[in-house]
C-alpha cells in the first residue's frame, strides 16, 4: 500500500518523472494515510486501464508486426500519456515499489514521452510502445508480488493464540503501509504479551523487599529480567536465551526513550528481519511452553537487579 518519499527531491532522484510534477508531492504530503491509499489504487486503477486501451489497439508487448502498429501511434499517444502519469504516480504512493527490480524498466522507458516526435518518424515507435506495455505488466507484476508478501508477513508462521495474534497482525499492517518503525515497535509489544500471558499462565511471581507480585503485572525491564532467570528444570535450560533477552530490552530501550530506530541505523530490510525474528521469537517461546508440562524453576524469583 502506501509507501511515501520523504522529500520531492528523493522522489525525483529515483523516478526522473515526467508527467508528475511537484505539487502532486505536495498533495501526497498533505492526505491523510487513508487518502493517500486512495490515491494508489486510483493511479493503480488508471493505469491497468490504459495498458487495456493499448491492448486493444493492438499494442500487446508482442506478437504484432511493428509496420502495423505504427500507424496507430497518434491514436495511442494519449493513453500513453495517461499510462506514465499513472505510472508515475503510483511509484510516488508506492516508494518500496518504485525502488525495487519490478519498476527498473518502466524508469527507463517512460522517457519515451521526450523521444515521441523522432521516434515517430519510423517504426519505432511501435517498438518504444510495445516494450512500455512490457515494462507496464513488468511494474504491475512487481506490485501484485510485494502485496502477497505484505499479506504473508510475519504472521503466516505465527501459531500462538488468537487473543495474543492482535499486535502482530496490526504489525503486519504498519510495516504493509511503510510505517516500518512503528511496526517494529508493535511487534516487540506483541512478543511482550506472549511473555506475560506465559507467566500468568505458569504463575510466575518476583519478590521484593518483602512482597510478592505476579510477573505478569511488572513493568517490562522486571518482567524481563525476571523470565531470563527462569530455567526448565530438569534440563536446566533457560527459558529465554540470551539473544532474545538482548532483543527484548532493545526493544523496550527504543519504545521507552520515545524514538524509532533510525533508517541510517536499521534500513527497511533490516527492520523487516528484526520484526520477523520477534514474530518467530514468540512462537517458539509460546510452544516450548504450550506443548510441555515439564516444570519451570525457580516460580518466585528473588528481585537483584
Amino acid at each position: 500500500m502506501a509507501w511515501l518519499w520523504s522529500s520531492w527531491e528523493e522522489y525525483v532522484s529515483a523516478v526522473h518523472p515526467v508527467e508528475v510534477r511537484n505539487g502532486a508531492f505536495r498533495e501526497s504530503r498533505r492526505q491523510t494515510q487513508l487518502e493517500s491509499v486512495g490515491s494508489l489504487l486510483w493511479a493503480l486503477d488508471r493505469i491497468r486501464k490504459a495498458l487495456n486501451h493499448l491492448d486493444e489497439l493492438g499494442f500487446k508487448g508482442s506478437g504484432t508486426p511493428l509496420s502495423k502498429l505504427s500507424s496507430k501511434a497518434d491514436q495511442a499517444h494519449m493513453i500513453v500519456i495517461e499510462a506514465i502519469h499513472a505510472g508515475e504516480e503510483l511509484l510516488l504512493y508506492h516508494r518500496r515499489l518504485a525502488i525495487s527490480e519490478a519498476s527498473y524498466g518502466f524508469l527507463h522507458q517512460h522517457t519515451v514521452l521526450d523521444h515521441w516526435d523522432r521516434y515517430k518518424r519510423t517504426d519505432r515507435i511501435a517498438f518504444e510502445i510495445e516494450q512500455l506495455v512490457k515494462e507496464i505488466r513488468r511494474l504491475l507484476d512487481g506490485y501484485e508480488q510485494i502485496a502477497r508478501e505484505d499479506e504473508r508477513f510475519i504472521t503466516d508462521n505465527l501459531d500462538i493464540p488468537p487473543e495474543l495474534e492482535r499486535d502482530f497482525r496490526l504489525s503486519r499492517d504498519l510495516f504493509s503501509v511503510g510505517f516500518d518503525e512503528t511496526g517494529l515497535l508493535v511487534a516487540g509489544r506483541g512478543l511482550e504479551g506472549v511473555l506475560r500471558q506465559i507467566a500468568r499462565n505458569r504463575r510466575i511471581l518476583i519478590e521484593a523487599r518483602g512482597k510478592v507480585f505476579p510477573a505478569s503485572e511488572a513493568d517490562l525491564h522486571d518482567l524481563i529480567e525476571t523470565m531470563s532467570v527462569i530455567r526448565w528444570k530438569v534440563k536446566g535450560v533457560p527459558l529465554i536465551s540470551r539473544d532474545t533477552k538482548a532483543l527484548l530490552h532493545y526493544l523496550r530501550t527504543i519504545r521507552n526513550s520515545g524514538a524509532h530506530p533510525s533508517r541510517d541505523d536499521l534500513g527497511t530490510e533490516s527492520l523487516r528481519e528484526t520484526a520477523s525474528v520477534v514474530a518467530n521469537t514468540a512462537t517458539r517461546i509460546w510452544k516450548s511452553v504450550s506443548s510441555s508440562r515439564a516444570r519451570l524453576s525457580p516460580t518466585t524469583v528473588q528481585k537483584s537487579w
